[in-house]
């Protein structure tokens, strides 16, 4: 209702709104794809609009000082009949209860009528800034609505009587605010022509009871609802806490946020229980010194290729699993020098179980990493772009091959010239064994890329260069179902084009050569996405990546090819369906050269926001 009084105002009241004449059910003249039709729809059902004599709404042509002056009649009759429904419900919950006390139905029905004036009243509190608005606008068109018959005067004080109520109902805040998100995920794999499918994080399509089966016994069904609460006090510290129930954590689901387990078909964890994040913020200061700080289980990430935590689920979208932040108990502290600011996080990585003891997303590449410490430094270069420069400290409990510390440091830098953009890189890694390095040679690596804005069209080309030995807990890549690939460089060209407003092509090409040896590899990606209307968008993508002198005498190969579908149900929810074959020869990378894999997996995901 809110978002309906608001385009009231802004669209209607805006003197011009342009709209093509196609035939529509809402008003003939509005099309169903134009960007305003629902709000338009939502103002004639509910008064606000009345179009003219003939039926039409002509947003084409501009309206005059008479027609404005019956859009803000409405707009303030609707708002009179809100905020009257209000007092109404209000004098309902008045009445005395029954002298025998209230039944099981009356207590139902005074839940109900709770719960529909609490959402009236949190709608009406954003009408704030849309009274004032109006009571400008009966000033301006004073004239015209008198003509009309307006008691424009009585329309002042009741705006002004209006407003007062606003102001106090903004100051009844809850104490504690709700929300979440409910996702069901449904994986089926089959096999074709006797053999498995295997994925792009390298887990088993179409297995089952040790043989190649087709989607009806291959199939798992996860589930997850996550319910966040946080503290609505507008000064002091606040509060943020998500916790999650499913069964998307095990072995056989995911084995936990940050890990693959490649190899494996999918299966059903059990139910569990964990604490995605729970923190409290504040400002303080500290020898004279004002930052801001966090405080409790936190999350951070640095850049892809220093500090970020792997999407280790390319089949289902949720931004707890793909924010890339670790996440830790400990504290972030927030130094602002001018425009710079300086973070300084640090806590334990390790042993933050879930109740069935999943630790949540560990950090484990050369070695456990149990404590981190870090700096991250800020730097604005003008409004064009900004200067990044962090050093961390990774400590383990444990000693593995003679490591117990990774240090990583380095920086980024990008820059904006009108359409060109450009970025770049420098990161390093030294394992020790407590303070006296081990290993400090291969270590690092550099980056740089270009994009260009050419209207529709959108061109990018890049270089990395990534050393053997560079072992830092970033996200920077895949090849194949090969993470993070190290001891390579490669090139980079591709770009988008957008055909029209409902068509869009990107392809992109990259191409390796290892450091150390002659094994190459050429990656290929080209994807096809079309919006059939608001709600609806279709995609298809094929990915190709063909290696080279990695195993004698064979030339791996891995195709995957995707069709996929995502429906918006309401702003708060969707729905997704996707397909992706997989077609892979002489797969090398799970311990088993000249192994054929040809299958597919059928995704399927319902999202609801609340």
């Amino acid at each position: 209702m809110k978002r309906t009084f608001k385009y009231a105002l802004t669209a209607v009241l805006g003197a011009v709104m342009v709209v093509p004449a196609v035939a529509q059910d809402n008003f003939p003249d509005v099309p169903e794809n134009h960007w305003a039709f629902e709000a338009l729809a939502r103002m004639r059902r509910e008064g606000v609009l009345v179009g003219y004599p003939d039926g039409l709404f002509r947003g084409g042509r501009p309206a005059s000082r008479y027609e404005l002056a019956v859009a803000i009649n409405a707009a303030y009759t609707n708002l009179r009949n809100i905020t009257d429904s209000l007092e109404q419900q209000i004098k309902g919950l008045d009445r005395p209860a029954p002298a025998q006390g209230p039944s099981k139905a009356d207590l139902d029905n005074l839940r109900q009528a709770l719960t529909q004036l609490q959402n009236e009243v949190k709608t009406l509190k954003g009408y704030g800034d849309d009274i004032s608005n109006l009571k400008r606008l009966a000033d301006t068109f004073q004239k015209e609505l008198q003509a009309l018959g307006v008691d424009v005067e009585a329309m002042k004080r009741d705006l002004g009587d209006l407003s007062d109520r606003v102001g106090r109902l903004e100051k009844r805040r809850p104490a504690v605010d709700i929300s979440g998100d409910v996702n069901l995920l449904v994986l089926a794999g089959n096999s074709r022509d006797g053999r498995a499918g295997l994925d792009v994080d390298g887990r088993l399509n179409g297995v089952a009871g040790g043989g190649p089966v087709g989607l009806t016994r291959d199939l798992s069904i996860l589930h997850e609802g996550a319910f966040t609460l946080a503290g609505t006090n507008e000064s002091g510290p606040t509060w943020r806490g998500t916790l999650v129930v499913g069964n998307m954590l095990g072995l056989g689901a995911f084995p936990n946020q940050s890990e693959l387990a490649g190899g494996l078909p999918y299966g059903e964890g059990g139910s569990d229980v964990y604490l995605q994040d729970f923190a409290v913020k504040f400002d303080t200061s500290l020898v004279g010194l004002k930052f801001n700080a966090e405080v409790g289980r936190v999350g951070y990430k640095v850049s892809p290729m220093m500090f970020q935590r792997i999407d280790n689920t390319s089949y289902y979208s949720n931004g707890r699993w793909d924010n890339g932040l670790y996440t830790f108990d400990g504290a972030i502290l927030g130094f602002n020098f001018g425009a710079a600011k300086l973070d300084v996080f640090g806590g334990k990585n390790s042993n933050r179980f879930s109740v069935n003891g999943t630790d949540l997303n560990p950090i484990a590449d050369t070695i456990q990493v149990d404590r981190s410490l870090g700096l991250n430094l800020n730097v604005p270069l003008t409004s064009n772009g900004n200067l990044n420069l962090a050093y961390l400290w990774l400590d383990s409990d444990a000693t593995v091959g003679g490591i117990n510390r990774v240090n990583v440091y380095g920086g980024s830098v990008n820059f904006g010239f009108g359409n060109l953009k450009l970025e770049g890189g420098y990161s390093a890694t030294t394992q020790s064994l407590n303070s006296s390095n081990v290993v400090d040679t291969d270590n690092t690596a550099i980056y740089g890329k270009a994009t260009l804005a050419l209207g529709k069209l959108n061109l990018l080309g890049g270089y990395r260069e990534i050393e053997a030995n560079y072992v830092a807990p970033g996200d920077w890549g895949r090849l194949g179902i090969l993470r993070n690939p190290t001891d390579v460089k490669s090139y980079e060209v591709g770009g988008s084009f957008a055909v029209n407003n409902a068509l869009s092509i990107s392809a992109n090409g990259e191409f390796f050569e290892s450091l150390s040896s002659a094994a190459k590899a050429d990656k290929y990606a080209v994807n096809l996405g079309y919006a059939v209307n608001t709600s609806l968008k279709l995609n298809v993508g094929y990915e190709e990546t063909r290696f080279e002198n990695v195993v004698p005498g064979v030339k791996p190969l891995y195709r995957w090819i995707t069709f996929g579908a995502g429906y918006g149900l309401s702003d708060s929810s969707k729905l997704s369906i996707q397909y992706q074959i997989s077609d892979i020869s002489n797969e090398f990378m799970l311990g088993g050269a000249a192994t054929r894999f040809t299958g597919g997996l059928l995704s399927t995901q319902l999202s609801v926001k609340f």
